[in-house]
This record gives C-alpha cells, sequence and structure tokens, in this order.
C-alpha cells in the first residue's frame, strides 16, 4: 500500500477508509453519530492540508437487519443492512444501554449473524473497535481469547465469567491488539476514534482531531475514575448490616473480628459470606470505602490530605498516601489537581429597571 506525505502529514492515497459503524436497539445514539462526526472532523482536516479524496474516510450505518434500530434514548437511527460480500477497513461496535445481565445475555444470544460477519471481516484485515458493553459481542466471537482486551468497569465480573480466555486489564482505557481495539466506559469511544485515526490517517491528523474537539488524550486510565465499590445489589441480610456497620465506623480504628462479633458470626464465616457475595474480603471493602469517601472528600472540597486522612480512618499519613495510590494510581494531591470539581466561573450582570407604574 503506497502513503504520501506532504508537510509531515501522512495519509494514504490508493483506497478511501470505508468503515462499518453498527447499530442496534439500545445503542447510544451519542456513540454511533460522535463516532461518525469524528471521521467526518478528520476529513476535515485531511482537506484542509490538500490530501487527495482517495485518502479520506467513508462511513456507513449498518444493522443485522438493515432495518433502521431506535437509540436508548427513542431516536431512529437509518441503517444499511451487512454488506455479504464487501470489505471494511474498519468495523465499530458501539456501546449500548445496559438493562441488567438477564436481557443483556439475551440480546448477546441473538447476534450470531454479526457475529459470524465480524470474524469474516477481520479474517479479511478489518480493524475491529468496540466501545463499553461492545466489547461483550467482540469477546463473544472468540477473537480476543488470549488476548489482551479491556471492558467498562462495571461489568468487569460479568466479562470475566463469561470470558475467561481474555486476558482481561482493567487500568488502561484504552487497549490495542492484533487489529482489535476495545475501550472502557462508554466515553472512551473518543479516544478509540483518535486512534484509529491515527492508524489510518497518520498521528498529525489524529492529533489535530483530538485539539479541535478538546478530547484529553492523558486519560489512559480507568483506574482513576472508577469507583472502588461496585453497585452491585444484593439481598443477604448479614452483608447488608455488615457494610452499614463498616459505614458508621469507618473513621475508627476497625477489627473485622470485632465486626464479626457484632454479628454473631465467626471471622471465617464473615469472609466467605462477603466473598461469596461481594467477591471481596470484609478488610478489601473497609479499604475501598475509605478511599472512595477520600476521593469524593478530595474532588469537592478544601480539607488537607492529613485531615482527609483522619476523617477515613487513617492516623498515619503515609500509609493512607501509599495506600491511595496503589488503588487509584494517583497520589491525594495529585487526584485532587486533576479531579477536583470547581463551579465555572460566571458573571452576573445586574440590570436596573425602572420601577412598575
Amino acid at each position: 500500500m503506497y502513503y504520501a506525505n506532504i508537510d509531515n502529514l501522512t495519509y494514504r492515497t490508493f483506497a478511501m477508509t470505508t468503515a462499518a459503524i453498527l447499530g442496534f436497539d439500545d445503542s447510544y445514539a451519542s456513540v454511533i453519530g460522535g463516532y461518525a462526526d469524528m471521521l467526518q472532523v478528520a476529513n476535515a482536516h485531511l482537506r484542509k492540508q490538500g490530501a487527495p479524496t482517495s485518502s479520506l474516510f467513508e462511513w456507513h450505518f449498518i444493522s443485522g437487519t438493515g432495518q433502521p434500530v431506535r437509540a436508548s434514548n427513542g431516536l431512529e437511527l437509518a441503517m444499511r443492512p451487512l454488506p455479504r460480500n464487501r470489505h471494511y477497513d474498519l468495523v465499530f461496535i458501539p456501546s449500548f444501554h445496559y438493562r441488567g445481565w438477564e436481557s443483556f445475555q439475551q440480546f448477546l444470544g441473538n447476534q450470531i449473524v454479526v457475529r459470524d460477519w465480524l470474524v469474516k471481516q477481520w479474517k479479511h484485515g478489518a480493524w475491529l473497535s468496540a466501545n463499553c458493553t461492545g466489547t461483550f459481542l467482540l469477546a463473544d466471537t472468540g477473537l480476543l481469547d488470549h488476548r489482551i482486551a479491556t471492558t467498562t468497569w462495571w461489568l468487569e465480573a460479568h466479562f470475566r465469567e463469561r470470558f475467561p480466555n481474555v486476558d482481561l486489564r482493567m487500568r488502561p482505557a484504552v487497549t490495542e491488539v492484533d487489529r482489535m481495539i476495545c475501550g472502557g466506559a462508554q466515553a472512551t469511544f473518543l479516544l478509540q476514534t483518535v486512534r484509529v485515526i491515527s492508524r489510518f490517517a497518520g498521528k498529525a491528523i489524529a492529533m489535530q482531531c483530538a485539539r479541535s474537539m478538546l478530547i484529553d488524550l492523558t486519560q489512559t486510565m480507568q483506574m482513576p475514575l472508577r469507583p472502588l465499590i461496585a453497585d452491585a445489589t444484593h439481598n443477604d441480610p448479614l452483608i447488608q448490616r455488615a457494610q452499614k456497620w463498616l459505614t458508621d465506623h469507618m473513621a475508627e480504628a476497625v477489627r473485622i473480628c470485632d465486626l464479626a462479633n457484632k454479628l454473631a458470626v465467626t471471622e471465617r464465616t464473615l469472609n466467605r459470606r462477603f466473598n461469596i457475595v461481594i467477591n471481596q474480603t470484609p478488610l478489601t471493602y473497609l479499604q475501598h470505602l475509605r478511599i472512595d469517601t477520600a476521593r469524593a472528600l478530595l474532588e469537592a472540597g478544601d480539607l488537607s490530605t492529613e485531615r482527609i486522612a483522619q476523617y477515613v480512618g487513617y492516623s498515619d499519613v503515609s500509609s493512607f498516601t501509599r495506600l491511595f495510590r496503589e488503588r487509584v494510581g494517583f497520589t491525594p494531591s495529585a487526584y485532587r489537581k486533576q479531579f477536583r470539581f470547581d463551579e465555572p466561573e460566571c458573571q452576573h450582570n445586574i440590570v436596573d429597571r425602572p420601577d412598575s407604574a
């Protein structure tokens, strides 16, 4: 394949890059449309640099049946049918609204035709890019077996159970291996699109797209953003009582044996029930509870690291800082600098009005 370089901007000159953007009922319209919008921005930058038409991106919105799909927000999106004999350079699998594990498994089970089509596209050289919940559909093809991938943090346990042969990594926001790109939670589709633009149109064009769209390319890890305590609902009364007690006594010097005595069970029983219900030990749960609380305080307030450490039950600031960095990937001060929420500055204009007659 031939590439041209003008003013240090590299792009393909023979075949136009063709992309298939898959659509499903309950897909996120912002992801489907946003992916295409990013390719359109790339085309604008390519044209501005004098690139030939043959180097531009072309995309088709495609569904398994060719019928319109209804996005999760109710928007109806027109689609083309899966082309049986056409090979794309790039296929994007968007994220879909999650309505529970049972219905999600049923959805995946109904995608046999799409799965087979994805495998054929990859075998003919296509790049496959899957976002958030869409990573499950890509993994269902078997192509990710024994390869590195990522997924959205809140479905990690389900992903590991369903795809034990996938080398799942939860630190990176985006993974890439053997022409397959996986993104974590929904908004990572922006990082994924910049990645594929770089692969097909060159790094310079990709960087121009990122700058013009104000995409933060430094956000390469999921760790700083993902809550350590997953929102796992359960009906186990023992664990519910234990969780409430740990929350109420988080700032104290907690001993798990004291909690077990309070609940009238052995420490071994308490550990076993915690692992069964929420896949964590009581001590790990307590540490995650403290770190998540500290993150909220760092994001929203001005308390010092020392005060926050004491508030969440750590008398030794260095121990707190070390644990925080281990679990989140930042020191507390660096986390505050990166993620503190500040109200935007507003200017209020007061206009005098004449009194009403």
